[in-house]
Parts: structure tokens; C-alpha cells; sequence
């Protein structure tokens, strides 16, 4: 079973509906961080590394 982040979970004000996907917490994290370039962040503060691994969740 995999992970998935999604992103409007992180920040809902964004509107966004992409979903980030992997096979561990460690590569799902990774992807999201990838994602995250889509929306200018280029660098994780230690607050939305919070946000994002509260909001990982088990693929269904």
C-alpha cells in the first residue's frame, strides 16, 4: 500500500487538486517537495514539513 499527500490538505487556500503519491513516507515526501516547486516554494520550513507529513495519508 502506498502514500499519498493531497495538496489542498496542505493548503487549502491554494485550491489545488493535485495528489502525490508514493510507495513510502520517505519518496511520497520527496514528490511532494517536487510538487511544492509548482507553487514557488523552493525550500521546506520546518512549519510546512509539519503540515505536509500531518497530511499523509495510506493510499486506498
Amino acid at each position: 500500500m502506498g502514500k499519498v499527500i493531497e495538496c489542498a490538505k496542505v493548503d487549502p487556500s491554494s485550491g489545488c487538486t493535485h495528489v502525490v503519491r508514493g510507495k513510502t513516507e520517505e519518496e511520497v515526501l520527496k514528490n511532494a517537495m517536487e510538487h511544492a516547486k509548482q507553487h514557488g516554494i523552493r525550500q521546506a520550513t520546518p512549519e510546512l514539513m509539519v503540515k505536509v507529513k500531518s497530511a499523509i495519508r495510506d493510499e486506498k
